[in-house]
């Protein structure tokens, strides 16, 4: 008899990971990739993304925290994320800001934003790319952010805040198809407190006091 693996949906192993450490190390990373093989390319993104938004200028720091020591699937991972690393701080200071437009009540207003305009969003939020995915796939219960905060995710994003507010309280979607592949099926995860979610997406203290304040 046949046995079929369940594979676990990517978003839900890339939530698992956010979770399990603030700043992902060689170790994490390994022990991910050994559990899921099938999502190395996409786990070791997801470390890149991660690591980048909290290196705070600080190459040295980053590099230490991964060094590729553990297995040769994470040595090749760490030498793709060092050539990522300096190819999204030329793109940070060479491509110029794109305005976006802005959608309909029914629409998810980070959905115009590419990569660049993604990045440069969560730098006006004093956040990262991490937290603002949360925000944008709708994993934080709206019920717990503040009306700062909404107003100034609203102006940052230059869309009034009654379509923010929709966005946050309609149901959590599945994955970006900018940031995912577009085989991967949405799946319903449990969504965050605010607080945790500004706890557990690898920003810094200075950050989670802001957001919190807000």
């Amino acid at each position: 008899m046949t046995t079929t693996k369940t594979l676990t949906p990517l978003r839900e192993v890339l939530y698992r990971f956010s979770l399990s450490r603030p700043i992902p190390d060689a170790e994490l990373l390994d022990a991910f990739i050994r559990r899921y093989p099938e999502y190395a390319a996409e786990i070791t993104d997801f470390a890149i993304e991660v690591a980048v938004d909290a290196a705070l200028g600080d190459e040295d720091a980053i590099v230490q925290a991964v060094e590729p020591t553990v297995s040769p699937v994470v040595s090749r991972a760490m030498s793709r994320f060092q050539n990522h690393l300096f190819a999204a701080r030329r793109v940070r200071l060479a491509t110029p800001a794109r305005e976006p437009t802005p959608p309909s009540v029914t629409e998810n207003p980070f959905a115009v934003l590419d990569r660049t305009a993604f990045r440069r969003l969560a730098a006006r939020l004093n956040a990262n790319t991490v937290f603002v995915a949360k925000l944008r796939d709708r994993q934080i219960d709206p019920d717990t952010m503040t009306t700062g905060f909404r107003k100034r995710v609203a102006e940052e994003l230059g869309v009034p805040l009654d379509v923010t507010v929709a966005h946050f309280a309609a149901q959590a979607e599945g994955q970006a198809p900018q940031f995912y592949k577009a085989e991967q099926k949405p799946v319903a995860i449990p969504r965050q407190s605010f607080e945790d979610a500004v706890r557990s997406s690898g920003l810094t203290v200075e950050q989670q006091r802001y957001l919190m304040s807000l």
